[in-house]
């Protein structure tokens, strides 16, 4: 190497040392000044079960898994524990009490926009519109009745119109009671311009040998992926999705 350099001398070495800097930077940080990508969003869907034992593991897990938004259903009297223990990472709150459906809750780590918690009229929907660093995204939490009971489609047909007037994108995570393709599902993500995240999760067992994919996330634009999580303690599985969306 050194006979090659001898055999051609540079006449201004310094400025070659320049040259061979600025390329080694542009090789480290390929893509320098290029847009980052859209923020990946986290959500963590849990129905807690109303006589859920064990409170604190619940706590400890969103805590640990740090979603930027969590929608909760069966918060009963006793399960609004795990809200209070979330309070200090997740102080934007709002839970709503329905006959028959039990507590449905919201929270975030994000700041709620003035105003915008709301119990809806159609039952089993708690909403909260909260500010992220894209801007401000609706938080919806969703308990539906059983199919085989009418309350479920009275439900669906109450909360569409509902959830269409809700301007602005949306993250819905909750217990649907119903199928991915089920027309309800289907009546709700289309009133909410949302699409399921993820594969097809069974999180309800009724008992050891059916198991049924009934607790799942939407989003408005998303592209992601969803996983199962534990039960610790409550008879659904929760979920976690990771994805970027729409804003």
């Amino acid at each position: 190497m050194k006979r090659v350099f001898a055999a051609f001398p540079v006449p201004f070495p310094g400025l070659w040392r320049v040259i061979v800097m600025v390329a080694m930077i542009a090789f480290v940080v390929p893509g320098a000044g290029a847009q980052p990508g859209p923020r990946v969003i986290v959500h963590y869907q849990k129905n807690l079960m109303f006589d859920l034992a064990d409170k604190a593991a619940i706590v400890d897990d969103i805590r640990a898994r740090a979603p930027d938004t969590v929608t909760l259903q069966e918060v009963s009297r006793a399960n609004r524990a795990v809200l209070d223990g979330l309070k200090p990472d997740y102080p934007s709150q709002k839970l709503c009490r329905f006959r028959d459906i039990g507590g449905v809750a919201v929270a975030s780590r994000w700041p709620m926009v003035e105003g915008s918690a709301s119990c809806l009229e159609g039952r089993g929907v708690t909403a909260m519109q909260v500010t992220m660093p894209e801007g401000p995204v609706w938080v919806l939490s969703v308990h539906l009745e059983t199919p085989d009971q009418p309350l479920h489609r009275e439900m669906v047909i109450a909360l569409a119109p509902e959830i269409a007037a809700l301007a602005g994108p949306k993250i819905i995570g909750g217990d649907f009671n119903a199928f991915p393709l089920s027309a309800s599902v289907r009546g709700i993500a289309r009133a909410a311009g949302v699409r399921r995240i993820g594969p097809t999760l069974t999180t309800f067992r009724p008992n050891p040998v059916i198991g049924l994919p009934i607790d799942f996330v939407l989003a408005t634009g998303a592209e992601g992926a969803a996983v199962r999580l534990p039960l610790l303690g409550s008879d659904h599985h929760g979920v976690l999705a990771e994805f970027t969306m729409r804003f």
